[in-house]
């Protein structure tokens, strides 16, 4: 089967879809924004609409909110506008079974005649489900993440995991999998970098999005032109399932890719699944989600959010890494090691 690989150029994408992830902004009167467009439900989307200072409040100004799932209108309502800040308009959504596709539609109605609309799509989710793995639980899993919400959303999937930020457990046992949080200090992803790779037994290790990485990892963060413009995207990759080109476009806005160059070590393996396509003589790697092989070590790199927002999108990919993880110490041929070869990190 040949693989499908998306490209998505950000400048045809903002043709479709908002330049911020739950906005739009208009040339006209008026400007709306969701406070979240992925929700759980049973949730809530909260709705602003602003007057801009192109409208002046001379007349009877009105906004007219429509609310459609699935192409069908569930909710429409008129709310007065205001001068002195943002008119606000709440639903609450009962629990769905299936992912479902929703819109916002506000228009300006100036005396009751319309003006000028605006639109905005959203997604409502199931509640979050527990991780269905049952091969997990037999693997020791590390998080070593000072903010605590990686420990938190695997809690939820009920995924038992060991919290390695705490000295005492990093020196018992060794791990099967290792994910090392969001924007953890440098110092500590360095001083944990070294010690996994000095132990026998090689852990699958998860770095989620870092501002720097280990000078060991030969991975660099580029200052100028990171941005999200012309995106690659292997759509069969077991890391992406259950999201389409829309959620990782929107996982994408606002973050940086990884710099590494293709010419790598004999038996070190590359492949990047989410790419920003640069043209620079095909001598580097730019990448959001990448892995990297070598030997009996496996590396991931995802710069995408995965604890930044509670955003189902990005608890599905934090699903996916696991998953992943998961699969690659299971397909090892010889993946059952002594205890003697697991040293206490």
């Amino acid at each position: 089967m040949k693989k499908r690989i998306l490209i998505v150029s950000f400048v045809l994408a903002a043709i479709f879809l908002p330049d911020r992830p739950c906005r739009a902004d208009g040339f006209g009167g008026f400007e709306m924004a969701l406070k979240q467009d992925s929700i759980y439900t049973p949730g809530k989307i909260h709705l602003a609409m602003e007057l801009t200072g192109r409208a002046r409040m001379l007349d009877d100004y009105r906004f007219r909110v429509s609310v459609f799932t699935a192409g069908t209108l569930i909710r429409r309502h008129v709310v007065p506008a205001s001068d002195k800040g943002p008119t606000v308009f709440e639903l609450e959504f009962p629990e769905v079974s299936a992912r479902t596709g929703g819109l916002c539609r506000c228009e300006w109605l100036i005396g009751g005649d319309f003006f000028e609309s605006r639109e905005i799509p959203f997604t409502l989710w199931p509640p979050i489900e527990p991780y269905p793995g049952e091969s997990v639980r037999k693997k020791l899993v590390w998080t070593f993440d000072t903010s605590g919400v990686l420990q938190e959303i695997f809690d939820k999937l009920e995924v038992k995991t060991v919290d390695a930020t705490f000295q005492l457990a990093r020196d018992f046992g060794s791990p099967d999998i290792v994910f090392i949080g969001q924007d953890v200090d440098s110092n500590s992803v360095r001083r944990l970098t070294e010690r996994l790779m000095s132990v026998e037994y090689k852990p699958i290790v998860i770095y989620l999005k870092q501002k720097q990485f280990p000078k060991e990892t030969r991975l660099e963060i580029p200052v100028e032109n990171n941005r999200p413009l012309n995106v690659k995207c292997d759509a069969n990759s077991l890391l992406l399932n259950d999201l389409d080109v829309v959620d990782i476009m929107k996982l994408v806005e606002n973050t940086v890719f990884v710099k590494t160059r293709k010419d790598t070590d004999v038996g070190k393996t590359i492949e990047s699944y989410i790419t920003e396509v640069v043209e620079d003589g095909q001598k580097n790697i730019y990448s959001y989600l990448c892995s990297l092989r070598q030997a009996r070590q496996t590396t991931i790199y995802c710069q995408l959010p995965v604890t930044g927002r509670n955003d189902p999108r990005s608890v599905i990919l934090l699903k996916n890494l696991l998953k992943y993880a998961d699969h690659i110490i299971d397909s090892r041929e010889n993946r059952t090691h002594p205890d003697s070869e697991r040293s206490p990190l």
